[in-house]
């Protein structure tokens, strides 16, 4: 039977305290050289981006990022000083504005403003306009998004703890992100090769640092005309004590840990062997599951989680009155993990969650309770800011939260909830409500911009929503717009919902008439349907542009305001 080369040990939490010298070496494959908290600086030494990266891997290890996922220093120069940092979930315009205001040399987000290669960088497109403006004024933009979801102290555990969930476990494990490292040493070197590779990276298994293995045998060589062995003679076969020593790698730290192991080894050709594994990190990875105190039923659960991420709007799918214990949480969007919570647990608290998914949910005798996304992550993003503040404030960086941040999503306080036998609780109930809705682009994708028109039976004005939603099509802001006047009638408690629109292809795409083919359109057309399914009756009717001046004119009001602030 083959002996394990190690044990996989629990991943070091941040949030629970441990000795300042295990606390440098306590993430996984630290290395001193190279993982230095920012704590080891000199007093009075100025902090540069570098350091300021570092500090964030350790409490957010790259390696945990998911596949295609773009955390890190984005835009910046990793020797510039850090000494004032902005902290906001992402980049955007009021963001950048107040960046600049209040001097601030750096930005961290949460969501990484860069995923596709940037192609051009002209100032008439907003983003790309937000990117010429950080290059300007030399401002720094870190992001840290899958890699802090899934950490120890991460925004999984943030959330986890104020539902005050207990035994807490990740509900999708992380891949271990090693290698392993087998080499052959003679027995008088081992030591020393050891510490080489340790000290580049090499070695650390959650709590444990300078991990390895060795087993002694017999190495084999002849020393070939022309080679400088350091045991044995040319021609002649050689048979010497030698160990295979063994240990992890971080994926990250492979080139580095291989050429402290040759520059370190007697021989003139070492011989090593770099195997691929399939570990997991049993105390991290996406999401976390637990077990409440005491059970709740889901309407209790709803509310409690209301009360603690302190979020606009909370829904729930399933028997209000059902009793759950286990509970799994996904702070941000968690739809992909529905089927392994349905595994584990009985409700899913997450964001991004639509009609099918409710569907599927209640299939698996899974309760699932809706948060908005962005709401949701900001406050765990805020604790976490606030704590990495409190490790630098001590070298002189300050950490501030941003004021003028906001979710894309606005919401009618209190939303109605919609279910069996219920009523709303609180908030204006009507009837039936008439929407008149209208997106428009300025480029086709270029600059875009929703209005919506809310009115009663009546035909009285209940509501206006006119506002800039970024890049998009024609298109694809009709649907923006269809989709948050839904919203807003769902938020009064609205049976009946009349919608007119100018939008032809919009119109009968949302009728059946016509096919949606294009894959952009084609999600929005799916949370439009699912928001549609949730009325007693709905119905959309297409109108002349005429009749349509409403909504129209909070379209163009909303984009040319937006171009007179220059963007």
């Amino acid at each position: 039977m083959t002996r394990p080369l190690w044990r996989v040990g629990d991943m070091f939490n941040p949030r629970a305290g441990c000795p300042p010298e295990r606390e440098v070496n306590r993430r996984h494959g630290g290395a001193l050289e190279s993982w230095l908290s920012v704590s080891t600086l000199a007093k009075g030494e100025t902090v540069l981006v570098a350091d300021l990266q570092r500090v964030i891997e350790q409490r957010a290890p790259a390696f945990l990022s998911q596949a295609g996922d773009n955390s890190g220093l984005l835009v910046g120069d990793e020797r510039s000083a850090v000494r004032r940092v902005l902290a906001a979930l992402e980049l955007t315009d009021p963001v950048s504005e107040e960046a600049v205001s209040g001097a601030y040399d750096t930005i961290l987000t949460h969501h990484p403003f860069l995923f596709a290669p940037v192609r051009s960088l002209v100032e008439s497109r907003s983003r790309e306009a937000l990117l010429r403006r950080l290059v300007m004024e030399r401002m720094t933009l870190i992001s840290c998004h899958t890699n802090l979801d899934a950490a120890a102290g991460g925004l999984a555990d943030i959330a986890g703890e104020g539902l005050g969930l207990l035994d807490m476990e990740p509900l999708e494990p992380a891949p271990a992100g090693w290698l392993k490292l087998v080499g052959f040493v003679p027995r008088e070197a081992v030591e020393a090769v050891a510490a080489t590779v340790f000290a580049v990276g090499a070695g650390g298994i959650g709590n444990y640092r300078e991990c390895a293995f060795a087993a002694e045998g017999t190495g084999w060589f002849t020393p070939d005309r022309g080679s400088n062995p350091t045991i044995g003679a040319e021609s002649h076969p050689e048979r010497t004590p030698e160990v295979r020593w063994e240990t992890v790698v971080p994926r990250n730290r492979l080139g580095a840990a291989v050429r402290a192991f040759v520059s370190a080894h007697p021989y003139e050709e070492p011989a090593l062997d770099v195997y691929p594994v399939e570990d997991i990190l049993t105390r991290l990875g996406l999401g976390r599951v637990g077990r409440l105190a005491a059970p709740l039923s889901v309407e209790a659960l709803a509310g409690l989680v209301r009360e603690t991420f302190e979020v606009s709007d909370v829904s729930w799918c399933g028997d209000g009155g059902r009793m759950v214990s286990r509970v799994a949480v996904v702070p941000g969007s968690g739809r992909s993990l529905l089927e392994a919570a349905a595994e584990v647990c009985d409700a899913l608290v997450t964001g991004d969650l639509g009609y099918h998914e409710a569907e599927r949910a209640l299939e698996r005798g899974l309760s699932l309770v809706d948060v908005p996304h962005g709401e949701f992550e900001w406050w765990a993003f805020k604790r976490w800011a606030g704590e990495l503040g409190a490790e630098l404030a001590s070298e002189g960086v300050r950490v501030t939260l941003s004021e003028r941040w906001c979710p894309a999503w606005e919401r009618i306080p209190g939303g109605a909830c919609r279910g069996k036998d219920r009523q709303p609780e609180e908030g204006p109930v009507v009837g039936r409500v008439r929407l008149w809705i209208d997106g428009g682009s300025r480029g086709n994708p270029g600059l875009s911009a929703i209005g919506v028109v809310v009115e009663d039976d009546q035909g009285r004005e209940l509501d206006t929503v006119g506002k800039v939603i970024g890049q998009a099509t024609n298109n694809a802001a009709e649907y923006r717009a269809l989709i948050v006047g839904l919203e807003l009638a769902r938020g009064l408690g609205a049976a009946d919902v009349e919608v007119r629109s100018d939008s032809e292809l919009l119109v009968r795409q949302m009728t059946g008439e016509y096919k949606v083919r294009n894959e952009g359109l084609k999600p929005l057309h799916g949370e439009a349907r699912s928001l549609a399914a949730g009325f007693d009756r709905f119905s959309i009717a297409h109108v002349e542009r005429e009749l349509n001046r409403r909504a129209d004119a909070l379209v163009n009001r909303a984009l040319d305001e937006q171009e007179r602030a220059g963007l």
